[in-house]
């Protein structure tokens, strides 16, 4: 090359690295602020990528191993390390940015603007440079480094609070509910340790629980990926057994607490719908569907259903319309179309095995104060309001195969929690035996 090629080629690339440094520098501010600062869910092609990325790795590397808690030993990784690998990328796509900026204006070879950029972005100061613009540059850099680091200390702790707060709540559910929870199960220990009186105390403090999983969840979309510190604990799992719960007593009984079960219905379906729609169904759209006489959650055909249970009357039916309507209205058209779909399609529960429920609560005394046919049209209209979501985000997350919940990527055998009513019968069995005269 002559030399009028030469500063051709020297100018056009200076400009080329300018140009694609300031793009890349405003796409990993944008991926900081959206990740960790903005409360809101907003999508970010790094922070995405990189999720998509690492849990693609983790799910390959379980599907080799044989057994679910094998799987879930490394799964557990999972949400961990999409936080550290965000911090990593950030940093490298800064020191790649401010290398591109530094050549592109500094005057500087290739070489040396990426040596100033690392030397000042983290802040080790063995370059150093008197000209204005790398000099400038280089200040920047010193401080980008930091701030991204101490945002990121700042987000841990944030991340991690949220997540013990979520797992108090299901972390007791494995003594009372047991592990995995169950639903049947609750209300079986419930009623043997005379507790049904404390159900609208226990139903309270899920519908907050399920509050305060709609809000951290949306906001740091990364917990959804953080796995409880026993394979046999699950917060999906959680709020199916909770919401199994629920509609058990509002489809057995007149009598016991019922206005608490409800509204952990409504809060539990539109917390699991916002988090399906938000973190799981990221496809854009132009159009939005109005939410005019269209509802997710309750469709005309169920009205009749839910409106002829006890206390569950067309006013707790609109309120609960009305609720969803207004959640959905966040919710792409795409995700609407899917959860209609998904809603519409009967039980996964089989009426058998709705009957041996029945009667196992019954060998535990619960009060079953409704015919057998009506509870379950009952029950089997209130679980589709929730069932899908539910079996789409077990299946997505790989979560422990507990009943009732599902199939999974791997097909494990069923786990099932120890059963109370089998441990009180025998306890009996053993009480009627010693009292028996010699």
């Amino acid at each position: 090359m002559n030399d009028v090629q030469l500063l051709i080629f020297d100018l056009f690339s200076r400009s080329a690295a300018t140009i694609f440094g300031l793009f890349l520098f405003i796409a990993t501010t944008s991926s900081l602020l959206r990740t960790i600062v903005v409360p809101r869910t907003l999508t970010s092609l790094i922070s995405d990528a990189l999720s998509h990325s690492v849990t693609g790795l983790y799910r390959f590397t379980s599907n080799h191993r044989k057994t679910y808690v094998k799987q879930d030993s490394i799964l557990a990784w999972n949400g961990p390390m999409i936080i550290v690998s965000q911090l990593v990328t950030w940093l490298l796509l800064y020191f790649i940015s401010y290398g591109l900026w530094i050549y592109g204006i500094g005057g500087v070879d290739f070489m040396n603007a990426f040596r100033e950029s690392g030397s000042s972005l983290f802040t080790l100061g063995f370059a150093d440079t008197t000209n204005l613009g790398p000099t400038l540059l280089a200040f920047m850099a010193a401080a980008t480094g930091p701030i991204v680091i101490a945002l990121l200390i700042g987000f841990l702790p944030t991340i991690y609070g949220a997540y013990i707060d979520r797992e108090v709540d299901i972390s007791l559910l494995g003594v009372s509910g047991g592990q995995p929870s169950w639903g049947p199960e609750l209300l079986a220990r419930l009623t043997l340790n005379n507790q049904l009186t404390d159900v609208p105390t226990v139903m309270n403090s899920w519908t907050k629980w399920f509050g305060n999983l709609r809000l951290t969840h949306t906001t740091y979309p990364v917990l959804v990926q953080i796995r409880s510190s026993s394979p046999y604990r699950h917060w999906v799992i959680a709020s199916i057994a909770v919401l199994d719960t629920a509609a058990l007593q509002l489809s057995l009984t007149t009598k016991l607490p019922r206005a608490e079960c409800a509204q952990v219905i409504i809060h539990g379906t539109q917390t699991l719908e916002s988090l399906y729609a938000a973190l799981f169904v990221r496809k854009k759209v132009l159009k939005r569907l109005p939410f005019v006489g269209r509802f997710l959650g309750a469709p005309d055909p169920q009205h009749r259903t839910l409106s002829q249970m006890h206390d569950y009357n067309s006013g707790t039916v609109a309120v609960e319309q009305a609720a969803t309507a207004d959640s959905a209205r966040s919710f792409s058209a795409d995700a609407v179309r899917l959860m209609s779909e998904g809603e519409k399609e009967a039980t996964a529960i089989t009426k058998d095995e709705f009957t041996d429920t029945v009667n196992m609560l019954k060998r535990a005394g619960y009060p079953v104060e409704v015919d057998l046919d009506t509870a379950w049209a009952q029950f089997s209209t209130l679980r589709t309001r929730y069932e899908f979501i539910a079996y789409q985000l077990a299946y997505t997350l790989n979560v422990v195969p507990a009943p009732w919940s599902g199939g999974r990527r791997t097909n494990f055998e069923t786990l099932w929690p120890t059963s109370s009513v089998d441990i009180y019968e025998e306890k009996l069995k053993d009480s009627d035996t010693n009292s028996e005269p010699s």
